[in-house]
């Protein structure tokens, strides 16, 4: 490795994670300042400075690792940082930073979409749709989420990485919650608490699962590398609990795959763990971006794709794999499909898109999978923030049925609008159809016995969504304003820095697709693979790669069949909608029922809000707050507490009240010693 990989490896990968929680502890020292005279620069010059300098590291990293020819990983040790256990199962773990492929891929890509979703952001500050303390607020809480992804796909060893994980919890939580006076934003606070709780649950079980059967065959190990190491080694000597042939992973091993998928399936919102995110919408609109297109989501695919080798060697795990994805990308496009509020639309879209992702990951296709989640963060946030300029036009509303006309007012944004949908269903040649088109052709080599049922539910699905995102485009942009619609009579094209995002995600999105299509220029041209330095190429030291292509393969079928079923899509709801508008609910009442049961994924959410949501809603704020806090620590430990320390304490501590100077700074020095002393163990 040259000098400048020696350089990163000592000191350097470790802030492109730091810096974003530096800028975060900034704006929570200028919130504080609120009564100084600030500059509104700062509010977003801090943020954008930070995150900047951490795209510029994991990009100039990027570079080294490609450049070295050899091991495809830079380390970045701080110190040692935390140890405990006994016998096998003690263990030690130092603050340790890896950036291999997929750590570098994923870094690269949550910098970047950050990067367009902060400048949109400022744009937002300087047109005055947010003041000055809530503009800190927002900017905290985005470099809080940026920083535990980081920290996440940039960890080394299971204890970091669960730390990252949590953040990335907890700052989902508090956008679903960010209005904090409002009731909705409450309940989607409560849901995401909840629902996100299972998914760490799942992955803490998970890995100390995974360290005790490794400890227990005597093989403890924390770092990712280690483990895989010794996996592979125990795996292939038949020792202790990983013992088995392939084919026949054991129940214990099974059971780790299954927390995995747990937590994936939760973070990526998939059935029937999907609820939190359609709540979260009610947030900002570059928490949406954010969450949905490269922060909360990435977390979910990249612990399957970090414990790929793991995950190979169990069958039952995968199998749940395929089939949540495929249910997801069905049930979750039916409901895009059918809904009235723009954000749910959007957050269905979602759902169904990395249903695809997952889907793919349990069929083995790593690398095509991965590829459709690196395109989709790019139109994701361009779609989410050019629906965010069509939501401050309309004040606020999201309802479809009272937009309209604003084609001949927006006409930057219908354009930008336009580019994203079409391209999140992969309409060629935008980011999302090279992926989508390697997915089908891995289903169709792979051999999977089911292989034609889920290519007609993937093409099915995907005319769904072409159905969804057409209808929205034609509802906000086309047809006659209806009756309580919010059109003024003048609109602009947003300008400045929100223009800036939104073209230069639109270029993204337009050559994010062009970038790596090996596959599929591999068949069309008839050039080797091998030649092609791919995604899959780069990732293939990290995870499984892509088989060679089969000319046996019907790839022109499989395009062919893609391109029908958008194009029924767009021209069914352009039929349906251009002109008229929204055409009301259906008249039959069977038919109203259907529609009513699909917008709410089959009455999915309202199950859980009955027998999960509302139970500890109710568990919180009745019994804990009600009973613990009033009663048992208001009346007994406040009260009673009081009277006894009156009593008791009064007489020691009323001497220290002297008003004399020197006797508070014994008193502090004092405090200083003993605490000292009692970190020291003397």
């Amino acid at each position: 490795m040259g000098e400048w990989g020696q350089s990163i490896g000592d000191s350097l990968i470790r802030w492109i994670a730091i810096l974003p929680f530096l800028s975060a502890i900034a704006h929570g020292l200028l919130i504080g300042l609120a009564r100084v005279e600030i500059s509104d620069r700062s509010i977003w010059a801090i943020s954008l400075s930070a995150l900047s300098a951490s795209f510029g590291l994991a990009s100039l990293s990027v570079f080294d690792l490609v450049g070295s020819g050899g091991e495809l990983r830079i380390l970045d040790t701080v110190g040692p940082w935390i140890g405990g256990g006994v016998g096998l199962r003690s263990f030690s773990a130092e603050l340790t930073f890896q950036f291999d492929p997929l750590s570098a891929v994923f870094a690269v890509t949550v910098t970047v979409v950050a990067l367009a979703v902060y400048i949109h952001t400022i744009g937002l500050i300087q047109s005055g749709q947010l003041d000055r303390g809530d503009g800190h607020r927002l900017f905290a809480m985005l470099d809080l989420l940026v920083g535990s992804t980081l920290v996440l796909v940039l960890a080394d060893n299971l204890l970091l990485f669960f730390l990252g994980w949590a953040g990335v919890g907890i700052a989902s939580q508090l956008f679903a919650s960010f209005e904090f006076g409002e009731q909705e934003a409450s309940k989607a606070g409560a849901t995401t608490f909840v629902i996100g709780r299972v998914g760490d649950l799942g992955l803490l079980g998970a890995m100390l699962l995974l360290f005790d059967g490794l400890s227990r065959a005597g093989a403890p190990a924390l770092t990712f590398r280690g483990i895989e190491a010794a996996f592979r080694l125990l795996e292939g000597q038949g020792v202790g609990w990983l013992s088995f042939p392939v084919g026949e992973a054991p129940l214990l091993l099974e059971i780790v795959g299954f927390g995995l998928v747990l937590a994936a399936l939760t973070k990526c919102a998939q059935l029937p763990l999907h609820i939190w995110l359609p709540a979260s919408t009610s947030g900002p609109i570059a928490a949406s971006a954010l969450m949905q297109a490269c922060t909360t989501v990435f977390a979910g695919v990249y612990v399957l794709l970090r414990f790929a080798f793991l995950l190979d060697s169990a069958e039952a795990p995968m199998a749940v794999l395929v089939v949540a994805g495929a249910a997801t990308l069905l049930l979750a496009s039916l409901a895009a499909a059918t809904q009235r509020d723009l954000t749910r639309l959007v957050a269905y879209t979602t759902s169904s898109l990395l249903g695809l992702v997952i889907l793919g990951i349990g069929l083995g296709a790593y690398s095509a999978a991965t590829f459709l989640l690196l395109t989709h963060a790019f139109v994701k946030a361009h779609l989410i923030l050019a629906m965010g300029v069509v939501i401050s036009v309309q004040k606020g509303e999201t309802d479809l049925r009272r937009m309209g006309g604003l084609a001949g007012r927006l006409r930057w944004t219908q354009a930008i609008f336009g580019i994203a949908a079409v391209a999140l269903v992969g309409f060629p040649p935008f980011a999302n159809f090279f992926p989508i088109e390697e997915l089908l052709a891995f289903l169709w080599i792979s051999g999977h016995p089911g292989r034609e049922w889920l290519a007609g539910v993937i093409l099915i699905s995907l005319g769904l969504l072409a159905f969804a995102m057409a209808r929205a485009f034609f509802l906000i942009f086309w047809g006659n304003v209806r009756p309580g619609g919010l059109v003024e009579r003048e609109h602009f094209d947003p300008v400045g820095w929100r223009a800036h995002s939104l073209i230069g995600l639109a270029v993204m999105t337009c050559a994010a697709g062009l970038l790596t299509p090996s596959q599929f220029w591999a068949g069309m041209l008839g050039i080797p693979t091998q030649e092609l330095d791919s995604i899959g190429h780069f990732l293939s030291a990290v995870i499984p790669g892509a088989p060679d292509p089969d000319p046996s393969a019907p790839r022109g079928t499989l395009i062919a069949a893609l391109l029908v079923v958008l194009l029924v899509g767009f021209v069914i709801a352009g039929i349906r909608y251009a002109r008229r508008g929204y055409r009301g609910e259906p008249k039959a009442r069977w038919l109203l029922v259907t529609v009513e049961s699909m917008r709410e994924m089959f009455f999915v959410e309202r199950f859980y809000d009955v027998v999960l949501i509302r139970p500890v809603r109710w568990l919180s704020q009745v019994a804990l707050v009600s009973g613990i806090e009033t009663r048992l620590i208001d009346r007994v430990v406040v009260s009673g507490g009081a009277g006894l320390t009156r009593r008791m304490v009064w007489s020691v501590f009323r001497r220290l009240q002297n008003g004399r100077m020197q006797s508070y700074a014994l008193l502090g020095l004092l405090t200083v010693l003993v605490v000292l002393v009692w970190m020291l163990g003397v």
